[in-house]
């Protein structure tokens, strides 16, 4: 039998005092949440991160408040619920400084942000930390982002990743297209900085966007970074076939997450991509302490401090469906055009799902719905290896229920144990985000990858 290979593990954040999944818990005792706009707080984060040689840091995000339980904003911004919410590209260039190997990832929209200035963003952060830099691709799903940005309401499903596929065509064309590999020379004696004839504008006419171009930033170490995405619907697996280098799976069953993994490798086959070259991670939750006894007393003190409401609160900004307006035995609408992946099931195939029956899964800090891992360091590792198995997953996305209490539990108690089975890797990690999740080290993406067809040849 073949030994194991390392698994992925990053840190899933948010600037945010209410971090997505359990927006209670900055209440706990031992929490920091409060300190989200401290720099030290975040340089805590970051350095412990690269001492666990951990991935990466990613930052998920939003852009408006939750304002759909109750028909207003109140009860998110007395829960914090993913609120305030601090821009992440703010933090990462000071993070990358104070860091020498960890990667950044950083949500960002292709519904509310223009591809020529987020290609100039990426960009210059690609070359600011050598590399280290990727971006989730959301398409967002906020009813209160939309009016943010002028909108009378949210974009349909299927409009957001029609304008999503538009958006990374003019993407690819600016940092793959309009700077050729040899545009630079930089010579001073020569005067020269750029060959003549090798930046082009891209010229893109479509019909969500008009972009002339070219691209303001040079080539960065990546040129376009390394992109992950979250989408689990027929159409969010479309998309991730053609563009994602790595899926974030907000699923637990690991039948379920075998059979999607499946899907998605079909569909990436069927547009020319070679099998593993979409790599996945799931979201997971992880509570330890040495003895058995002392994690449950964990999960307990973490149920203590964890509230329902405020879970109700991201549910409802989630999905659009308001469980305030609900009693328990009624029936509810599934009908939304928002995050479809987190609409609860579990109501019996011939019964309609209830405001109590999510109510109920929700009861708990688990919530019923996520990944997680509890025991002594061996039993955590024990059930990752387990869960990997079944799964076919490449890695774990770190969920911290209290930070920093989280992290530093995973990475004094549980990063051993996983070592001895062969499924981390503690050798400091070097390179672009890229080069590490590639088997053949490559900082581009490959010849294989949509985005590489945009790639101007070598000026002759």
């Amino acid at each position: 039998m073949s030994s194991p290979s390392p698994l992925l593990f990053a840190l899933y954040e948010q600037a945010s005092v209410g971090c997505g999944g359990a927006p209670s818990l900055w209440t706990h005792p031992l929490d920091d949440r409060l300190q989200v706009n401290s720099l030290d707080r975040w340089r805590n984060v970051a350095v412990t991160a690269e001492e666990a040689n951990l991935d990466a840091l990613f930052f998920a995000d939003v852009l408006g408040l939750y304002d759909v339980y109750g028909g207003s904003a109140d009860a998110a911004l007395g829960w914090a619920v993913e609120a305030p919410a601090n821009d992440p590209f703010m933090y990462v260039p000071a993070l990358a400084a104070l860091t020498e190997r960890l990667s950044f990832v950083i949500t960002a929209s292709t519904t509310y942000e223009h591809p020529f200035a987020l290609a100039r963003r990426f960009g210059t952060l690609d070359h600011l930390s050598t590399g280290r830099i990727g971006w989730n691709i959301v398409t967002s799903y906020l009813s209160s982002a939309a009016r943010n940005f002028g909108m009378d309401e949210m974009l349909k499903h299927a409009d957001r990743y029609a304008r999503a596929d538009e958006f990374m065509d003019v993407f690819y064309k600016l940092l793959e297209g309009s700077w050729a590999a040899d545009a630079v020379v930089g010579s001073k004696a020569d005067r020269l900085y750029a060959r003549a004839g090798s930046v082009h504008p891209i010229n893109h006419d479509g019909e969500h966007f008009r972009v002339d171009g070219p691209s303001l930033t040079s080539p960065s170490p990546q040129r376009t970074p390394t992109l992950f995405q979250a989408g689990w619907s027929p159409r969010g697996r479309e998309f991730a076939a053609k563009h994602a280098e790595v899926i974030l799976l907000p699923k637990k069953d690991p039948q379920e997450i075998a059979a999607g993994l499946a899907d998605i490798s079909q569909r990436a086959l069927a547009v020319g991509r070679p099998a593993g070259e979409v790599r996945s991670m799931a979201l997971a939750r992880i509570i330890t302490a040495p003895t058995a006894i002392g994690a449950q007393e964990k999960y307990d003190e973490l149920q203590r401090n964890y509230h329902v409401e405020a879970q109700l609160v991201s549910y409802a900004g989630d999905t659009g469906i308001d469980l305030s307006k609900y009693a328990d035995d009624e029936p509810l609408t599934t009908s939304t055009n928002g995050l479809t992946s987190y609409v609860v099931k579990g109501a019996p195939q011939d019964k309609p799902l209830t405001a109590g029956d999510v109510r109920r899964k929700f009861s708990e800090v688990t919530r019923g719905t996520d990944l997680l891992f509890i025991g002594t360091p061996d039993d955590v590792a024990r059930q990752i290896q387990e869960h990997a198995a079944v799964s076919g997953l490449d890695g774990y996305m770190l969920n911290p229920l209290v930070s920093p209490g989280s992290l530093n539990d995973f990475a004094e108690l549980v990063v051993p144990r996983l070592a001895e089975r062969g499924l981390y890797d503690t050798e400091p990690k070097s390179g672009t985000l890229r080069s590490r999740l590639r088997s053949d080290s490559s900082d581009l993406l490959p010849s294989s990858a949509y985005g590489a067809s945009f790639r101007q040849r070598v000026t002759v």
